[in-house]
């Protein structure tokens, strides 16, 4: 039962960490629109991760994630990305 209640602490201790990586290398800069729903969201984003990380967090840190999270996880452009190697 003692090992339950450690994965279950874990398991909210992680869960209130932000999903977000961060690798600051070479970046180039790209114009975007977004909703205002959007963008309120990723100001709330922003506060959230930069209190539970310790750090600040940019616009930049979450598009970038954001978008490699896309990448990574959309099968149809995965398909097509290996045809066009």
């Amino acid at each position: 039962m003692t090992a339950n209640n450690v994965t279950n602490a874990e398991a909210k201790s992680i869960s209130k960490r932000p999903m977000l990586q961060i690798n600051r290398l070479n970046h180039v800069r790209i114009n975007a629109k977004i909703l205002d729903g959007t963008d309120h969201k990723l100001k709330k984003y922003l506060q959230f991760a930069s209190q539970q990380m310790d750090t600040e967090i940019t616009n930049d840190d979450v598009i970038e994630y954001a978008l490699n999270l896309l990448f990574d996880r959309d099968p149809a452009f995965k398909s097509w990305l290996k045809q066009k190697t």
